[in-house]
């Protein structure tokens, strides 16, 4: 019964795309973000279009990379969701690994209207404890937010240093001539022998990637 259940949410369409605010239908009021305390989970196969439609809504201005639903449901265990006790939605981040030299903090999203409540720093801190207890020297991510995660002793690093995610998005990114995006680390960075030889791009036109070139 519950493999029917499954199959059938992976196969059902997703919902035209709308709005943040209508990405969770019964958002918890102030008092109640501030009185009841939040929480992590490892993502399930259901939470997959809250979490489509939540980042979804934050595609538009580039804010985040397009997901689809399909690919969100077949990696959905790299999902970690925040939400209140009552179980009520609030967030989503993933924690992709590429290896134990290097995982990438990814799709970390949470409501707008449910910050400054400690949401977006408890994803963070359970990705980085899923990482530790991984056994993964380095996390990385790419964002316009640097301050943000300075607060997690993320620092500053250079785009060329995590090939493995140049090779895996970067290429295809519609602003990989321009890129805005700050990449950040915290752990041991990737040493050349730890990167798997397919990790190793080499663009035919240096033109195609101006400010990441490897």
């Amino acid at each position: 019964m519950q493999r029917h259940m499954a199959l059938s949410l992976v196969q059902e369409p997703p919902a035209p795309s709308f709005s943040p605010s209508l990405a969770i239908p019964f958002l918890p009021t102030e008092n109640e973000l501030t009185a009841t305390p939040l929480r992590t989970r490892n993502a399930q196969l259901q939470d997959a279009r809250s979490i489509y439609h939540l980042i979804d809504s934050f595609t538009c201005d580039g804010t985040l990379l397009r997901r689809s639903y399909l690919e969100i449901c077949a990696n959905i265990h790299t999902f970690t969701i925040v939400e209140t006790s009552s179980r009520q939605f609030i967030g989503c981040a993933a924690l992709h690994v590429y290896g134990p030299h290097l995982a990438e903090i990814r799709s970390i999203v949470v409501h707008p209207d449910t910050k400054r409540h400690g949401a977006g720093s408890l994803l963070v801190h359970t990705l980085l404890d899923q990482a530790e207890a991984s056994g993964i020297k380095c996390v990385c991510l790419f964002t316009r937010i640097p301050a943000f995660f300075e607060h997690f002793h993320f620092r500053i690093a250079d785009h060329q240093t995590f090939r493995d995610k140049v090779l895996k998005d970067c290429v295809h990114c519609a602003r990989r001539n321009a890129c805005d995006e700050i990449a950040m680390a915290i752990g041991e960075l990737p040493s050349p022998r730890d990167r798997p030889w397919s990790s190793f791009f080499h663009p035919r036109h240096h033109a195609d990637l101006v400010q990441l070139q490897l």
